[in-house]
This record gives structure tokens, sequence and C-alpha cells, in this order.
């Protein structure tokens, strides 16, 4: 079976080859059920994580792979989460790339559920670039910590002296990055910023005004952009200020 077969083409074979029209959910879960028989179940996958992490170690030594199990009452075992970091991107990073990472966390909304957190770079052409990943249970502090635990010693960054970090308003990410990395410049994600100062402050005149300081390059700029905002609307300029941009 080709794996990138549309359900739309299946019903169309079906129809040529034996003359009979199919409906498309019945089709898509025929799909589902040969691709599971192929691949095998997701949840499967879940309980082979140690042989791939030694398959990665094996063909990318000197990357980062770490995994972690819950261990029920029952003896049973959860995943709990993994980290991986492989060495050609570290020692990529190192060389080329800008003294600034990114860190977010969004949902995994599959069979299997969890959070995807990334730390991700800026190359020498200002292109994406993927620094280290990992799957964990939940987004929460202790998960950040463990994360940014291995990044910092992966990146060899030290107290984070002379690197940027940009980031959600995530109040565990924020404590945890201030443990790990005291002397890092703490940014957060101005996109962030704004679609919670939108709810409160929509319309063109707010956005354009917003933009325009979130991109100052100099204080001088960014503060004389806030005062023209605190004249234009005191409640706007106390909403932005409540996220000093020192996080």
């Amino acid at each position: 079976m080709k794996p990138n077969l549309k359900c739309k083409e299946m019903q169309s074979i079906i129809r040529t080859k034996f003359h009979c029209g199919v409906s498309w959910s019945k089709d898509y879960r025929t799909r589902c059920r040969a691709m599971t028989i192929i691949d095998g179940k997701l949840t499967e996958h879940y309980a082979r994580v140690w042989d791939y992490c030694h398959e990665l170690l094996r063909l990318n030594p000197g990357s980062t792979v770490q995994a972690g199990v819950t261990i029920n009452p029952d003896q049973t075992t959860y995943f709990h989460r993994m980290y991986l970091c492989f060495k050609a991107i570290k020692e990529g990073w190192k060389i080329g790339c800008c003294r600034v990472i990114g860190l977010d966390g969004s949902f995994l909304k599959g069979t299997c559920k969890g959070e995807l957190l990334t730390a991700i770079g800026r190359d020498a052409n200002n292109q994406v670039y993927q620094i280290a990943w990992a799957v964990v249970d939940i987004e929460n502090k202790a998960n950040w910590k463990w994360f940014l635990e291995l990044l910092t010693e992966d990146l060899n960054l030290l107290d984070g002296g002379g690197f940027t970090v940009i980031s959600d308003q995530y109040k565990g990410l924020i404590e945890a990055t201030k443990e790990f990395l005291p002397n890092v410049e703490h940014r957060q994600c101005a996109r962030h910023i704004y679609a919670n100062f939108r709810k409160t402050y929509s319309g063109v005149e707010f956005k354009n005004m917003f933009w325009a300081t979130s991109l100052s390059t100099v204080e001088s700029e960014f503060l004389r952009k806030m005062d023209d905002i605190k004249e234009d609307n005191p409640n706007a300029y106390e909403h932005l200020i409540a996220r000093h941009p020192h996080t």
C-alpha cells in the first residue's frame, strides 16, 4: 500500500477495478486499518522508545538522547518524556548561529497526548535552525527545568551571559530560565504579548503602535514610542508596561 495514497484515489481505484462505490468515511477507516497493520499502532511505538534511543545514539555518536518513564504501583510503565539534540546540530549552532534561542511548547493533539518543547535558533542566513526538542507529558516548571538543564549542557551556555532567550509568558518557563541561566537576556515573544493585548485594545491604530514599539532597536527609541502610547491611551500603556521587556 502506498502510504500517501489519498482516499479519493482509493475510491477511484475501487470504482475502476471492482465497479462499485465506497463512501469516503468507509474508505478512510479501511485506510487507517491497513496503515495500522503495516506500521503498527502509535501506542505500540512508544513501547519501543528505548530501541529508538539506542539506534539514534548508534547512528549519531555524541548526540544527547534521554528518555524517562513513569513506574506505577503495579509495575506498569508509561512514557514520561524524551529529549533529543543531535551532535551535528550542537556543533553547527556553536559555530555559525546567532546567540539567540527561542523556547516554546505546543500541544500534541493526536492519539497520544502530550507537549512538544522546542529550542529554535537562527542561522547565518537568518533562517530557522532547530536545536533541540523534547516530548513530555505536560508543560510545567519541572519539565522545563529538565529541558533547560540538558540544553545548557549541550550548548555550553554556562550562566547564560552573552546569550538571549525569547519565550512566551509561561510562568514555569520564566522561573526555570532564571534558575539555570541567571545572566541570560530573557525577552518575551512580541506575538504572544500582542495576542493578549489586542483582546482589549483592538484596531489598526493600536496594532501599528504596538509593532512600531516592539521593533525598536535601541532603548531610547523604545521609551519614546512607549510615551506616545501613554499619551494616546494610558490604560494601554499600563497593560504593556506590566509585561516589562526585562523578563
